[in-house]
């Protein structure tokens, strides 16, 4: 089955990359300001500092960096404009408490997708679907592409994605085009029980 779900990386970038590297941040109350200040020093300050700018800030921010998936479609990637890629963490299975690794290989918790193990490419992992980060696009095309999501794959990112931001149980859904029936949780990496 985990051979259904992956490829090896197109000549271009795509969305379902997954990445050797890539920074993912997180911000914590309260808000730190970061102000240059002379011979290379950084003041910090709080976001109430009559400085800050709304628009492009440095602030103080944790960082974890681990393998990542760019979640940015495919041709807003073509764009040059488009200069911020989004892209979500994969962790190692064994992060998520044991406990939980039933649900989650039966892609139960919504906000996990379950990337099953690949070859000696990839360990039993999951997609942090809620961790985004935006990024420049230069982390992201500069990064190390170690496998791809197929088109299967991709479905059931679509899928995992759609289920944890509306808390939907998907099943059959009806084409609003050709009104052909089908189960949109086909492609999932383990589909739910009936």
């Amino acid at each position: 089955m985990a051979e259904d779900l992956y490829e090896l990386p197109r000549s271009e970038i795509c969305q379902g990359d997954i990445l050797e590297v890539l920074p993912n941040s997180h911000l914590t109350p309260p808000l730190t300001a970061l102000f240059p200040r002379s011979q290379g020093i950084m003041a910090c300050e709080p976001e109430t500092h009559p400085e800050f700018d709304d628009r492009h800030q440095p602030v103080i921010a944790s960082c974890r960096r681990a393998k990542a998936m760019l979640l940015t479609y495919d041709c807003e990637i073509d764009k040059p404009q488009v200069r911020n890629w989004i892209v979500s963490p994969v962790v190692p299975l064994a992060e998520i408490p044991g406990s939980s690794h039933s649900d989650v290989k039966k892609n139960k918790v919504f906000h996990l997708l379950y990337l099953p193990k690949y070859r000696g490419i990839l360990e039993d992992s999951v997609l942090l679907l809620n961790h985004m980060t935006t990024l420049s696009r230069e982390f992201v095309s500069t990064a190390h592409r170690i496998v791809s999501l197929s088109d299967i794959g991709r479905r059931a990112l679509y899928i995992q994605h759609l289920r944890w931001l509306a808390r939907w149980q998907i099943n059959d859904i009806r084409c609003p085009n050709c009104l052909a029936l089908f189960n949109a949780a086909d492609g999932m990496t383990v589909r739910p029980p009936d």
